[in-house]
């Protein structure tokens, strides 16, 4: 398949299947805006992602790495009325942000954004686990130790999710502390005797685990 094929279909598909309303493309213009990093999952990842948790029954999960609230707004919009998602984010200014584009969204009685570093905070949530899906979108170098805490503290039939897996192609000869996370969790994952997973070719790609004892 060449590139500009591979351009027009995920193209199509976006178009298609991962069409965004007026809150979703709000989200995304404030992102850029307020000056962070344009690094939301693409449409179409996104509507993997919300079709997952649905797909997993969720009515529980967290979430590592807010950025502006886009991811957090699918996820929640795919849990039923009584679900809940807790949201991790290390910087104070991304996270204050995410809540009023949450409350803007309506989803403030489902989600809690939590300030802090991801392994920092995770800690104080496995009292209430287990959870039902964990998505991780965070600080690469952490991706392993993000998959221990799923590993903990999903049910059985839970699934972990984690952006950035083919990380720009940087994990085939990782010669940074990023592409070495991103390269010990993929084998980490596939390795692990607790999940049955793949990376999905979508967008940077998208590993996923469902946890299976």
């Amino acid at each position: 398949m060449t590139q500009e094929l591979a351009q027009r279909l995920n193209q199509y598909v976006q178009d298609l299947f991962a069409r965004e309303d007026e809150i979703l493309r709000y989200v995304r213009q404030q992102t850029e805006a307020h000056g962070l990093p344009v690094i939301n999952l693409q449409r179409n990842e996104a509507r993997l992602l919300h079709l997952l948790v649905k797909m997993c029954g969720a009515r529980r999960g967290v979430e590592v790495g807010t950025l502006a609230g886009y991811s957090a707004i699918w996820i929640a919009r795919a849990l039923p009325a009584s679900g809940r998602l807790i949201t991790i984010e290390y910087s104070r200014k991304h996270a204050d942000l995410a809540r009023t584009h949450i409350e803007r969204a309506g989803l403030a009685d489902k989600v809690t954004v939590l300030h802090g570093a991801g392994l920092d905070v995770l800690p104080k949530l496995a009292a209430d686990s287990p959870y039902d899906f964990m998505f991780i979108d965070a600080d690469k170098v952490s991706y392993p130790g993000y998959l221990e805490w799923a590993a903990a503290n999903l049910r059985v039939g839970g699934l972990v999710v984690a952006d950035n897996a083919f990380w720009g192609g940087g994990i085939f000869q990782p010669d940074t502390a990023d592409g070495r996370g991103v390269a010990q969790f993929n084998q980490m994952l596939a390795d692990h005797p607790q999940f049955e997973s793949t990376i999905i070719e979508v967008g940077d790609g998208m590993a996923l685990g469902v946890k299976s004892d």
